[in-house]
């Protein structure tokens, strides 16, 4: 019974995992997809072959034990969000893994976070790269921030814009003129989450900036000590022809100071 009902998990991930692959490519999957061997060259990191199937079946039974009460075994979700298809592209397309694998290690299980060990939490994160429909390769996940931090979330295609709507962050220096705040030097906005915006900001330390302009919205609480900040900025974005606008959230200082 155990056996079938863990097929019929297997198929329903298989499924999400090719609407993840629609979603992040931003339509049908493409002829990379199917034809992983003639292009790997061209694929991004993630669909090289970031972990092992091993190290995803360990992982399973690590979600199996801990995690599956909250977001089920499949990670379709219960009492949890789903960490898998449209809602994990929402929280964590464009984003890197050292930034989840971070969010697993401190955060999860709720109120158990010390049961679960760095290692067991990185191979749950393998798991949850496999239920995603990203493929397997000939090494493990390494338990290593550095390298977590090259592998980014994205499509077969690679990183898209992100739309209208979307909550994202923005690194950049913070200005005010003519009554408006905005945030030059600015990169491109990354799909983000609105949990940790002060620990987001430590780790985006030492990140290049970027050439663009961002105007902020309904800033509520004037972020006056942060002029002339390298700041991150947190909320809901609006892509203008002309311009770039954020319906702000959340502001955090980088650094006191912009290059």
């Amino acid at each position: 019974m155990r056996s079938a009902s863990f097929t019929r998990d297997r198929r329903r991930s298989a499924v999400l995992g090719v609407g993840l692959a629609v979603c992040l490519s931003g339509g049908a999957p493409p002829a990379a997809a199917q034809q992983p061997e003639e292009a790997a060259h061209e694929l991004p990191k993630i669909w090289q072959g970031v972990y092992t199937d091993e190290q995803a079946a360990h992982g399973r039974e690590v979600v199996v034990r801990h995690c599956a009460w909250c977001h089920e075994e499949d990670l379709t979700g219960g009492e949890g969000p789903p960490l898998i298809g449209g809602t994990f592209v929402r929280n964590w397309g464009n984003r890197y893994l050292d930034r989840l694998y971070r969010k697993i290690r401190e955060t999860m299980p709720p109120g158990e976070e010390t049961v679960v060990s760095a290692e067991e939490k990185l191979d749950a994160l393998a798991y949850l790269l496999k239920t995603n429909g990203f493929p397997s390769g000939t090494t493990p996940l390494p338990l290593n921030m550095s390298a977590l931090r090259d592998i980014q979330v994205v499509g077969p295609k690679g990183p898209q814009p992100a739309p209208t709507g979307a909550l994202v962050e923005v690194r950049g220096c913070l200005q005010q003129e003519g009554g408006r705040w905005r945030i030059i030097h600015a990169v491109d906005p990354e799909v983000s989450t609105i949990d940790d915006p002060k620990g987001d900001a430590e780790l985006a330390k030492g990140l290049p900036l970027g050439s663009g302009t961002v105007y902020l919205l309904d800033v509520f609480q004037a972020p006056t000590a942060l002029i002339g900040h390298s700041v991150m900025a947190k909320g809901l974005l609006i892509r203008n022809p002309d311009e770039m606008r954020l319906n702000m959230l959340a502001i955090e200082s980088i650094a006191p100071s912009c290059p």
